[in-house]
C-alpha cells in the first residue's frame, strides 16, 4: 500500500503540470556549522548543523557581519516557524522549483506513469527505442538524493582507484591538509571516494545507456538466456571457462542470475583471474591451516582478499569450508541469494547502495562492496558477453531503477580531477606570522597602530599548483580594512582567508572586548567549559579574536584544561587572569568521573564546601545552584547516557 501511495503521488505531480512559486532555500556545505540565536558569533548556539541539510529563508536580505563571519549572516527557519542565524560563509543558496514538464511521446507518458521524473525521460526513451521489449520499473525509494549520497560518502562506505586526486575525500580521516597527504584505506592504492564522486555514481541517469543499464537488471535465474555458451562469453577464454557449467547449476539451483555470476567473479578477480581468491591460497585460521582455499565472489574481503580468504574456511555453511573452486562458485551463489537477492537488494546498485524500498535491511547498510565504480563495471562485463551472444535483442531484460526524492535538476558529474589542496601553510603580515595563524583558521583580526598607512601580506601554500590573489602591499585608507587572499586548488576549488585589519590606539584592545568577541563562556572571572578543551584550543580562540594578545596559562603549556587552571590575557597595557571551570570536573584532573560525582554529593549533603571555579564546575547546568540535578546529570554522563554541555 504505501508502495502505491508513492507511485500515485509522483503520478499525480506529472498529470497536474500546475507551477508554484519559486522558494528561497539554503543548503548547509559544511558539518557541524552553528545555528545561532542571533547574527553574530557573540549569540549562543542553538544547535550544530550537518552538510547537507536544507533549510528555507526568513528573508533574502544578508545581515551584516555582526561579529565572526565576513560575509554576513543569514536568518532561516530551523523548526516549524522557529528561527536562528548561519553564516553565509558556509552555505549555498539556491531556488526550488516545482515545474513538472509535461510529456509529450506516448514513452514519455509511459515512463511518467511509473513514477520516473522527466530528467529519467531522455535514456529510457532511447533505450525503449533500440528495445521495445525491454521493461523498467522505477523503485520510489523515499530517500532524498542529498542524504543518501552523504550517508554513502561516509568514510569507510565507497572506494576508489584513480590517479585523479580530485576524486578523492578530503574528509578528515581521509585526507590531511597540512601534510597533503590521502589516506591508502584498502590495499595499496584504494581511497575513500568524495561525495561529487559518489554522487555520480548514485546518479541513476548517468547510466541509462546500452552498456551500463544492465546495472539495474533483475537478478534472478532466467534458463531462456542464461545459458553456459553465454557464461562461456562473459569468462572469454582461461582457465575459468571450465567452470561455466558449475556457474550455470550455481544460477539455477539458487535463482540467481548466472550471468551476473559469472560478471561478479571477472569484476572481482580483476578480469585476469589469476587472484588468489581464485587459484586457491594457504590459509591458517584458529590453529588449522588449509590448502587450497577459494572465494570467487570475494565475499567477506571487506578490508582485503586475505579477510575473504579467511571467511572461505571460518564457517560450515553455504559448503564451506571452500576447499575446491566448485563449491567456493555454489556456497558463494546461495550466499549471494539468500543474504542479497532474496532480501530486496537484487540488481547490482542495490547490492553497491541498499536503497531499494524493498531491501529487508536498514538502508546504507548491509552492502556487498565498497569499490564505488563495482556496479557499473559488472554492467560492461554483462553488456559485453550478451552482445557478444548476440542476447541484446532477444531477452526481454526487466531493470528495477532507483528514483530518489529531491534530485538535482541537472544530472551529478564527476569533479575535476586535480588536486584539491586549497589550504595555505603559513600566512604573514610584514614578514611575520600572523598569531593564531592554522592551515584551517580562515578569519583572523590583525590590529594596528592609527599612524600605519601600509601592511605586506604574503602566504605560503601547502600544493605547489595552488594559486593565491590578494597577497601584497595593501593601503590601509580607514580605520578597518578587510582583506579577502582568495587560494584556488588545481582543481579550481576556492578558499578564502580573510584578515579584518583594524587601526587603534597602540593596538591597545581592552581585554574585556577580546573575551566578549571570542564568545568564550565567561562568569565573572571563570571561563565556563565543558571537557575536552586544551591549552591550544582556548588560545587560538582568544588569538582569533585579537593576534596581538598576549596569552599564557599558569601551571601548563599545553595538553588539556582542568578545573584550577588559570589563563592570563594582556594586550598591551591591560592584563586579566582568569580561572577554569570544566563543567562535571570537580577533582581537577581534566576527567568526569565517579569522584567528581562523589565531591558533589559530599557539597550538597554540606560535608564539603567547593568555592570558586570548584564550585561552578559543579553547577553543569548552570542555573546558580549545585543541587541533586546537576548530581543526575553528571551520574548520566558517566554512564554514558548523556553528554554535558
Amino acid at each position: 500500500m504505501k508502495k502505491f501511495l508513492k507511485i500515485f503521488f509522483v503520478l499525480l505531480c506529472f498529470l497536474l503540470f500546475s507551477r508554484v512559486q519559486a522558494k528561497d532555500k539554503l543548503r548547509i556545505d559544511y558539518n557541524d556549522v552553528n545555528l545561532r540565536e542571533g547574527p553574530g558569533t557573540n549569540y549562543r548556539s542553538i544547535k550544530k548543523l550537518g552538510v547537507s541539510a536544507t533549510f528555507d529563508l526568513v528573508e533574502k536580505t544578508l545581515f551584516p557581519n555582526e561579529k565572526g563571519c565576513s560575509d554576513g549572516w543569514y536568518k532561516i527557519y530551523y523548526s516549524g516557524q522557529n528561527v536562528g542565524y548561519v553564516c553565509a560563509s558556509y552555505i549555498t543558496l539556491y531556488e526550488e522549483k516545482d515545474t513538472p514538464v509535461e510529456p509529450n511521446t506516448d514513452c514519455e507518458k509511459e515512463m511518467a506513469s511509473l513514477g520516473f521524473p522527466n530528467t529519467y525521460w531522455n535514456g529510457l526513451c532511447s533505450l525503449k527505442e533500440k528495445h521495445p521489449n525491454w521493461t523498467f520499473t522505477a523503485d520510489i525509494t523515499g530517500l532524498p538524493f542529498d542524504v543518501a549520497t552523504s550517508k554513502e560518502s561516509v568514510i569507510g562506505k565507497s572506494f576508489i582507484q584513480s590517479n585523479y586526486q580530485g576524486y578523492f575525500s578530503t574528509e578528515s580521516g581521509s585526507y590531511d591538509y597540512l601534510t597533503d597527504t590521502f589516506k591508502v584505506m584498502e590495499g595499496s592504492n584504494w581511497y575513500a571516494a568524495s561525495k561529487e564522486v559518489v554522487a555520480y555514481y548514485m546518479d541513476p541517469r548517468n547510466f541509462l545507456d546500452e552498456r551500463f543499464i544492465f546495472m539495474f537488471e533483475k537478478l534472478s535465474f532466467d534458463e531462456s538466456y542464461q545459458t553456459v555458451e553465454a557464461i562461456n562469453a562473459i569468462l572469454n577464454g582461461k582457465d575459468i571457462k571450465e567452470k561455466s557449467s558449475v556457474i550455470y547449476e550455481a544460477g539455477k539451483t539458487y535463482n540467481a542470475n548466472a550471468i551476473y555470476l559469472a560478471s561478479r567473479i571477472k569484476q572481482e578477480t580483476g578480469g585476469n583471474y589469476t587472484g588468489n581468491s581464485l587459484k586457491g591460497s594457504t590459509i591458517t585460521y584458529n590453529g588449522n591451516t588449509y590448502y587450497p582455499v577459494y572465494n570467487p565472489y570475494n565475499i567477506g574481503a571487506n578490508t582485503g582478499v586475505y579477510d575473504g580468504l579467511v571467511w572461505a574456511v571460518s564457517g560450515t555453511s553455504y559448503l564451506r569450508p571452500w576447499l575446491s573452486l566448485d563449491n567456493a562458485i555454489k556456497g558463494g551463489a546461495n550466499f549471494i541469494t539468500y543474504y542479497y537477492i532474496s532480501k530486496g537488494q537484487d540488481t547490482s546498485y542495490f547490492q553497491k547502495f541498499n536503497v531499494s524500498s524493498y531491501s529487508s535491511y536498514a538502508a546504507y547498510a548491509h552492502q556487498y562492496m565498497t569499490n564505488i565504480r563495482g556496479a557499473a563495471n559488472e554492467a560492461s562485463i554483462t553488456y559485453d558477453g550478451y552482445k557478444e551472444m548476440d542476447l541484446l535483442n532477444s531477452v526481454n531484460y526487466k531493470f528495477v531503477i532507483p528514483v530518489y526524492d529531491n534530485m538535482p535538476s541537472n544530472v551529478s558529474a564527476l569533479p575535476n580531477g586535480g588536486n584539491p589542496n586549497n589550504h595555505l601553510k603559513n600566512l604573514t603580515i610584514n614578514g611575520k606570522t600572523i598569531n593564531g595563524f592554522s592551515h584551517d583558521n580562515f578569519s583572523y583580526n590583525y590590529y594596528v597602530g592609527s599612524g600605519i598607512n601600509k601592511v605586506q601580506i604574503a602566504g605560503e601554500v601547502i600544493n605547489s599548483k595552488v594559486s593565491i590573489a590578494g597577497t601584497g602591499e595593501i593601503d590601509l585608507n580607514s580605520d578597518k580594512t578587510i582583506v579577502t587572499l582568495k587560494v584556488t586548488a588545481e582543481n579550481g576549488n576556492t578558499q578564502d582567508y580573510v584578515i579584518n585589519i583594524i587601526k587603534t590606539d597602540g593596538a591597545n584592545v581592552s581585554v574585556n572586548d577580546i573575551v566578549a568577541s571570542s564568545a568564550v563562556p565567561v562568569s565573572e572571572s571563570s571561563f565556563i567549559l565543558t571537557a575536552g578543551y586544551t591549552v591550544e584550543v582556548l588560545k587560538e580562540l582568544f588569538l582569533k579574536s585579537c593576534s596581538s594578545a598576549e596569552i599564557s596559562f599558569s601551571n601548563k603549556a599545553s595538553g588539556l584544561l582542568a578545573t584550577g587552571d588559570e589563563i592570563t590575557i594582556k594586550n598591551g597595557d591591560d592584563a586579566k587572569t582568569y580561572s577554569i571551570a570544566i563543567k562535571g570536573d570537580t577533582s581537577a584532573d581534566a576527567n568526569i568521573n565517579i569522584a567528581d560525582l562523589l565531591k558533589i554529593q559530599k557539597h550538597i549533603l554540606g560535608y564539603i564546601n567547593l568555592s570558586g571555579s570548584f564550585l561552578k564546575a559543579a553547577d553543569v547546568n548552570s542555573d546558580g545552584s549545585v543541587d541533586i540535578k546537576d548530581l543526575l546529570i553528571v551520574q548520566k554522563h558517566i554512564l554514558g547516557y548523556t553528554t554535558i554541555k
